[in-house]
C-alpha cells in the first residue's frame, strides 16, 4: 500500500474541544495497563495453550495460531489472556506508527491519539453491540485499555491507504483457487504482528483470518461454509464519514453468510466507507466474484473465464468517475501489475501452484523485471508484506510473509487444525539483497527527507546500480529539488539509457539546469509506449517550456494542446494546477 496522506476532515474543531482536556484517557495510548487475574494451562514443550475453551499453537518461527469459542465477550476474554503476552510487546509498534502519522501530519501526538481513538468510537457505534463485547473481553483479559484497543482494532478505517492484489482461477472438478497480496508499508512495526484466529461464535458460522494481532474485523479470512474473502483498497474522491466499517462489514458477512447471493445481501444494508475491490469465492459451489464496493454502492463482477485478478482501482465504468483524477488510470500504481498481469499464461484449469506463481510475478511482457525498473510496481513487491492462497478443498491455506516481497518467501501450508504444524509446501526464491535492503529503506518510518538521505546513502554504497541513482532523482523531485541532486538523473540515464523513465528524468534535470536543448533531444528520443499518462504529462509539459526557451513556440504550443487534451480525458485539470504544475514551476528556479 501507499503511505496515505488523508486530510482529517474532523480534525480541526477535536483539537478545539480537547485542548481543555489535557490528562483525558482519550488523549494517552495505550494508557494505564493492568494485571488481570487470570491463570493458563501450557504444555510442558510450550506449544499449546489453553484458558476456557480456547487454545493457541506457538510453534517456532511461525505466528500464533488462536482458537476461540463461545459468545463475542468469552472469545474476547480468550484472546485477551492468551496472547496476553504478543498484544503487551505490540504496544510499541503501534505506538510509533501513530506517532509516525501524527508527525507526518505535523500533529502533536497526545491530539492525534485522541483523534485516531474518538474516530474508532464513532465507527464502533454503528457495528452489532457483539463485536464491541468482544473488545470488552480482550481488555479485560489483557489488562490494556477498552479504547486503545478498539482504535487498534480500528486502524485500517481511520488510517486506511491503498495497496493489495487479489487472484481467483479456476482449479480442476469446480474448484476455485483465491489468492491475495497484502501491500502495506511500516512492515518493520506491523510485519511481524500477524495472527490467525478462529472464531467459534455461538450461533454464527465458524470463520478464520489471517490479520494484525487486534485487527478484529477481517482482511483475509474464510468460514466453514466454503466463503473465502480478501479485498483491495481503492483510492476514491469523497469518503463516508458515515459509513459503516469495512473490515467489520466483512467479518459480518463470514458470520451470518453461506453463499456468494447472501454476500451481496450484506453490502445491501450497509454503506462503506471508502473504495474497495473486495474478492470473494465460494469454493463448495466452485464459484468465485469480484464485488466493488463504494459509499454510493456496489456492482458485481463474476468469475466466467479461468483468471480474474483485481488491483486498485474501479473496473466497472459506472464507478470510474469515484476515483480520485490521479487514480483514475492517470498514475494508478496498479498500472505495471495490470500489464504483468496480462502476460500470465491462460490455461483451461489451474493449480495453488500457478495463484503462487501469479502472486510473485514480477517480469513484464517486455522481459524487465518490474521490481528494480524505474518506480515500476510488480505484483510481488516492496510493500507486500503477506501472501494467502485459501485451500481449494477448504482445508486452511497457504501462507508466505516477510518485511517485503512477501510472495517469493518460502510458502507454508497451514491446516485448519491447528495440532498440525505448518510445514514449507514450496521453497522461496532468492532476492537481490541490495533491492531487499532498499525495501526496508521504503517500508521504514520515515520523513521524505529521511527516506531521501537513506537512498543517498545506499546510492553510494551500491555506485554502479543505475536504478539507486534514479531513485535518488526520483524522491528528489518528489521534494521539489530535482535540479539540486539532477546529476543522479544523469547518471542513471547514462548508465541505462534503455530505461525510458531515467530519460525524463533526465530531461527534465537538464532543463532544470538550464539546457533545454539536451532536455528536448532525450525526451523526444525515449519510448513513450509504456509511460503512465502522468508520465507523458510530465514529458510534454517540460517540453513545452523547453521550445518556448529555444524560441520555437509553435513546438512549444504543440505539446502544450497534447498535455491539455490527457488533462482534459481525465477530468484532471485541477490535479494538474496543485500537483503537477508547482513541481514543473520549480525546475526554474
Amino acid at each position: 500500500m501507499q503511505k496515505s496522506r488523508k486530510i482529517y476532515s474532523l480534525l480541526l474543531p477535536l483539537i478545539a474541544a480537547l485542548t481543555m482536556l489535557q490528562g483525558c484517557q482519550l488523549m494517552q495510548f495505550p494508557g494505564e495497563i493492568s494485571t488481570p487475574d487470570y491463570t493458563f494451562e501450557t504444555d510442558p514443550d510450550g506449544i499449546r495453550s489453553a484458558f476456557n475453551d480456547g487454545e493457541v499453537y506457538r510453534y517456532p518461527e511461525i505466528m500464533p495460531m488462536l482458537s476461540v469459542s463461545g459468545s463475542h465477550y468469552e472469545m474476547g476474554l480468550q484472546y485477551g489472556v492468551l496472547l496476553r503476552p504478543e498484544i503487551l510487546d505490540s504496544l510499541e509498534n503501534y505506538s510509533r506508527l501513530l506517532k509516525f502519522f501524527a508527525q507526518d501530519e505535523g500533529i502533536p501526538f497526545p491530539l492525534f491519539t485522541a483523534f485516531v481513538k474518538i474516530k474508532a468510537i464513532q465507527i464502533s457505534l454503528k457495528l452489532p453491540a457483539r463485536f464491541r463485547d468482544e473488545i470488552r473481553g480482550i481488555a479485560a483479559g489483557s489488562g490494556v485499555p477498552y479504547d486503545s484497543i478498539l482504535a487498534i482494532s480500528m486502524f485500517y478505517d481511520v488510517l486506511e491507504a491503498v495497496g493489495c492484489t487479489g487472484i481467483l482461477l479456476k482449479g480442476q472438478d469446480n474448484t476455485v483457487i483465491h489468492g491475495r497480496n497484502q501491500d502495506w508499508f511500516a512492515l518493520e512495526e506491523l510485519g511481524d504482528l500477524s495472527v490467525v484466529v478462529e472464531h467459534n461464535a455461538e450461533g454464527y458460522n465458524s470463520f478464520t483470518h489471517i490479520d494484525w494481532l487486534l485487527g478484529l474485523g477481517v482482511e483475509t479470512g474464510y468460514n466453514d461454509e466454503g466463503l473465502a474473502f480478501s479485498e483491495e483498497t481503492v483510492s476514491v474522491n469523497k469518503p463516508n464519514a458515515n459509513g459503516f466499517s469495512f473490515v467489520y462489514l466483512s467479518r459480518i458477512a463470514l458470520e451470518e453468510c453461506s453463499n456468494l447471493d447472501q454476500v451481496k445481501q450484506v453490502f445491501d444494508r450497509y454503506s462503506v466507507i471508502g473504495g474497495y475491490g473486495t474478492v470473494w469465492s465460494d469454493r463448495d459451489e466452485g464459484l468465485a466474484m469480484v464485488l466493488e464496493a463504494s459509499p454510493s454502492g456496489w456492482v458485481t463482477h463474476l468469475m466466467e473465464d479461468t483468471i480474474l485478478w483485481n488491483f486498485n482501482h474501479y473496473y466497472d465504468e459506472s464507478l470510474a468517475d469515484e476515483h480520485q483524477p490521479v487514480w483514475k488510470s492517470l498514475s494508478a500504481p496498479d498500472w505495471d501489475r495490470e500489464y504483468i498481469a496480462a502476460g500470465f499464461p491462460r490455461k483451461d484449469f489451474y493449480t495453488v501452484e500457478d495463484a503462487v506463481d501469479f502472486m510473485r510475478s514480477q517480469t513484464a511482457p517486455d522481459g524487465n523485471d518490474y521490481s528494480w525498473y524505474g518506480s515500476t510496481n510488480p505484483v510481488c513487491n516492496d510493500s507486500g508484506w503477506q501472501m494467502i492462497v485459501f485451500d481449494p478443498g477448504c482445508d486452511g491455506f497457504y501462507y508466505a510473509w516477510g518485511h517485503s516481497f512477501a510472495a517469493r518467501r518460502d510458502c507454508y501450508r497451514f491446516h485448519q487444525d491447528f495440532t498440525i504444524q505448518p510445514e514449507i509446501c514450496l521453497d522461496g526464491i532468492p532476492i537481490d539483497p541490495m533491492v531487499e535492503e532498499t525495501a526496508r529503506v521504503y517500508n521504514s518510518l520515515l520523513s521524505d527527507d529521511e527516506m531521501l538521505d537513506a537512498y543517498k546513502d545506499l546510492s553510494e554504497k551500491y555506485p554502479d546500480d543505475a536504478n539507486l541513482r534514479f531513485w535518488v532523482a526520483y524522491r528528489s523531485f518528489a521534494r521539489f529539488n530535482l535540479s539540486e541532486n539532477y546529476s543522479y538523473a544523469v547518471d542513471s540515464y547514462a548508465m541505462k539509457p534503455e530505461v525510458p523513465e531515467y530519460g525524463l528524468y533526465a530531461g527534465m534535470a537538464w532543463y532544470g539546469q538550464n539546457d533545454p536543448a539536451a532536455a528536448a533531444d532525450v525526451l523526444e528520443a525515449i519510448d513513450t509506449s509504456l509511460f503512465t499518462p502522468l508520465q507523458e504529462i510530465y514529458r510534454l509539459a517540460v517540453l513545452e517550456r523547453s521550445y518556448t526557451a529555444l524560441g520555437s513556440p509553435v513546438k512549444s504550443l504543440l505539446y502544450r494542446l497534447q498535455y491539455e487534451w490527457i488533462l482534459m480525458n481525465y477530468d484532471a485539470q485541477e490535479y494538474f494546477a496543485e500537483s503537477i504544475l508547482p513541481k514543473i514551476d520549480a525546475l526554474d528556479h
